[in-house]
């Protein structure tokens, strides 16, 4: 079956023929949109958590690449 845009599905989502993939396309969208939602909103959370403590992030990040490069060794 050929791909068809979301606003093509929404047209016909009363069409018995089109039905299926019009929910399966919607729900989709929906997922897409929650998870954006849930990483924004955490990675907010997680941003104000550094900023208000005033965390080195460049700390961790060399520290995991020495873990990761001791690991290889």
């Amino acid at each position: 079956m050929a791909y068809h845009t979301y606003e093509f599905l929404k047209k016909r989502r009363n069409d018995p023929k089109w039905r299926e993939a019009y929910i399966s396309a919607r729900n989709k969208k929906i997922i897409s949109f929650l998870v954006l939602g849930n990483l924004f909103f955490w990675g907010a959370i997680l941003w104000r958590y550094i900023e208000r403590n005033d965390i080195d992030v460049m700390s961790y990040i060399y520290e995991l690449k020495q873990r990761i490069i001791d690991q290889i060794n």
